[in-house]
């Protein structure tokens, strides 16, 4: 390990959104921080998810990982990716203004309870500012860290994951700087090993096949100019090509099967008696 790599990950917490987005997108640094914070557990519309991530908590594999417990504000695909539009509490959602409420009070219970848990240390490990693949919650947590480090002087780095879903939004990050960077191998067969703890209990998230990169970088965010240039180094990027719907699929409960079922024998009684 380099000089440079061990003075990153020396007093250093890594803080993500959702339980597996550590080893998607961090499995080369995992094994290595002095603490993992999960920032929410509860998906109000799939209550099995929650539960399956607190027991996953109590199996996890390495120590120091907690979470804050938080609601998500399912907020996933409510931004338009097209022309992505950031705004102080991450971005803006354009679908749905009770998700647009529970979004911005994210924000602020992000802000309060991160405060206290990062002032320890002197390197904090998140999201990228476009969300890795193009998640709402992870572009917020971003702008949380990056507003409490005002306050605390830590240093913030984030992966070098990106989708044809948020380039739109990575490519405005990229613009008359030149680019630093800190290459660490992954480490598929750990990520692998936790992958496989999610999945048994029904909380991974991801596509079922995923195979990690060889290599990650880590980059050191700084505020860019207010009047960036159009060109500009791009530093490597681990690139995914992801088919996701246009909007949020609607969760499948048995109720609702069974309210279906039920519709479909009246509809075909009124056509027998209709037709007798």
């Amino acid at each position: 390990m380099t000089t440079q790599a061990a003075d990153m990950l020396s007093d250093s917490i890594l803080v993500v959104a959702h339980p597996d987005d550590e080893i998607l997108w961090f499995s080369s640094v995992v094994d290595k921080v002095n603490e993992i914070l999960f920032c929410y557990n509860d998906y109000p519309r799939q209550p099995a998810l929650g539960e399956g991530r607190k027991r996953l908590l109590d199996e996890y594999p390495l120590e120091h990982v907690s979470s804050l417990g938080l609601d998500e504000s399912m907020s996933f695909n409510g931004a338009d990716w097209e022309r992505p539009v950031t705004t102080a509490y991450g971005m803006e959602i354009v679908r749905g203004k009770k998700t647009l409420q529970r979004y911005r009070q994210n924000f602020s219970l992000l802000e309060e309870r991160l405060a206290e848990r990062l002032r320890p240390y002197r390197n904090v490990f998140t999201h990228n500012p476009w969300g890795e693949y193009g998640h709402e919650d992870h572009v917020q947590l971003f702008r949380v860290i990056e507003t409490l480090q005002r306050r605390l002087s830590f240093r913030i780095w984030y992966s070098n994951y990106a989708s044809n879903r948020s380039a739109a939004l990575m490519f405005r990050y990229f613009s008359g700087f030149d680019t630093d960077y800190i290459t660490l191998p992954t480490n598929p067969e750990l990520a692998g090993t936790i992958k496989e703890l999610y999945r048994r209990h029904g909380c991974w998230t991801w596509y079922a096949d995923h195979r990690w990169f060889n290599e990650e970088c880590f980059f050191e965010a700084r505020r860019l100019p207010s009047h960036g240039k159009g060109y500009g180094r791009l530093f490597p990027v681990n690139m995914l090509k992801i088919d996701l719907p246009a909007e949020p699929e609607k969760p499948r409960t048995r109720s609702a099967g069974l309210w279906k079922r039920v519709r479909r024998r009246l509809k075909h009684r009124h056509s027998r008696s209709a037709s007798c």
